[in-house]
């Protein structure tokens, strides 16, 4: 009787093993990576220059939005550009008083060089603490080419 041992058949079997894992790690998990890199490049020769309009449409203060800033400005300034005296502070600083409404019926009057824009507006006094005071003024603001802006109170 042969006796024949297993182990020559294991160690086959296990470097069988060991070569099919080799190669299955080596193809199919690459150590390499592939990488795109996007360049930008630069090519001498004569240089392409296009024209393109931009057309962009701004909202333009209205002449309301305009006579109102320029009587808050003379309102601060307790007068206006011609050096009117405009007394509207009652007291309060500036910080304290705030547009309350710009009454929706106002006019505006061309005339050459000048525009006149007749409007009311309700102003709000209030200091800290205390309870608020409010008063509506009729107000003419008059602009003219190359004379100073008029703030007057009808």
């Amino acid at each position: 009787m042969v006796q024949t041992s297993v182990w020559p058949a294991l160690l086959t079997v296990g470097i069988a093993c060991l070569l099919l894992g080799g190669l299955i790690g080596a193809f199919g998990f690459p150590i390499t990576k592939t990488v795109t890199v996007e360049k930008e490049v630069t090519v001498p020769g004569p240089e392409v220059i296009k024209e393109v309009e931009v057309i962009k449409e701004v909202q333009a203060p209205s002449v309301l939005d305009t006579a109102l800033a320029t009587f808050l400005k003379a309102v601060e300034d307790e007068e206006d550009e011609a050096g009117t005296e405009l007394d509207l502070l009652m007291g309060y600083d500036f910080e304290e008083v705030s547009v309350n409404k710009v009454y929706d019926e106002y006019t505006v009057a061309y005339d050459d060089d000048l525009t006149v824009v007749e409007f009311q507006v309700k102003l709000k006094y209030k200091e800290a603490g205390e309870k608020s005071e409010k008063e509506t003024y009729d107000v003419r603001v008059t602009y003219e080419t190359d004379e100073d802006t008029i703030v007057e109170i009808l």
